[in-house]
């Protein structure tokens, strides 16, 4: 594209949630850094469908679409179940269409493998599953209103059995740059999970903390688009997206 700049930033929702909590971002920052929300089945934009409860299934939605909007260079964020996502995408992104990203945000989450059985928790009951998730500070924001409630929680509950069952391939090495990022406060992800991010790429790993605790890109905006604007954005285009991320 002919004097076009800009840097398409894939996100990925976390577990349970509609990628649409990204579309502030898209309103907060200027033409620079296009924010390209990826919405999963059975949510937002797409309320018919049924959750996906299967890696390959839910991939196989997803990558055709994010292909076809790899028209300029772009990066992939994810937080929590988007961080499995936004890397599994960049990888296959790279094997199949021979595209790779500028780089790679992972948060919320340490190296994806596969959980101890005794921490697995999308098989419980609702109340159970809710329970559990609270006591370990990873309980999504979901809607008070009974049938959205209930749609989230289906959602959640698909995410986590992908979660769950998800055995990382050790071929699966990204040829960009990643960034792991950390709530201070995140009680479930340590800095030594966020390293753990470096066997996944041939490039370098950056690992960073930001205030707030496991839904920190929920209340650090200004400080989480910081960090892109720094890296994706030439110069005079970053320093307008940070204003503006500093008035949001």
């Amino acid at each position: 594209m002919t004097g076009d700049t800009s840097v398409r930033l894939f996100c990925l929702p976390f577990e349970g949630v509609s990628a649409g909590v990204y579309l502030p971002w898209a309103e907060a920052v200027g033409p620079a850094l296009v924010v390209t929300p990826v919405e999963l089945p059975g949510r937002g934009r797409h309320p018919r469908t049924r959750p996906c409860g299967a890696l390959e299934p839910l991939l196989a939605e997803i990558i055709p679409y994010v292909a076809r909007m790899c028209d300029r260079p772009f990066a992939l964020y994810g937080h929590g179940f988007g961080a499995l996502l936004a890397y599994e995408i960049a990888a296959r992104l790279e094997w199949e269409h021979d595209a790779v990203a500028e780089r790679l945000y992972v948060s919320g989450s340490g190296m994806p493998h596969r959980p101890v059985p005794e921490r697995a928790v999308g098989h419980l009951p609702d109340a159970a599953m809710i329970r559990r998730l609270r006591e370990r500070g990873r309980m999504p924001p979901v809607d008070s209103d009974p049938r959205r409630a209930a749609r989230a929680l289906t959602a959640l509950r698909a995410d986590l059995t992908v979660m769950e069952a998800y055995r990382r391939d050790p071929r699966h090495v990204v040829h960009c740059p990643v960034t792991a990022l950390g709530g201070q406060r995140d009680r479930s992800v340590t800095g030594a999970d966020l390293a753990g991010w470096r066997r996944c790429t041939r490039r370098a790993l950056r690992v960073e903390s930001l205030p707030g605790d496991h839904y920190f890109p929920l209340t650090a905006r200004r400080e989480l688009l910081g960090v892109f604007a720094r890296d994706l954005i030439r110069p005079p285009a970053a320093r307008r997206l940070l204003a503006a991320a500093a008035g949001y």
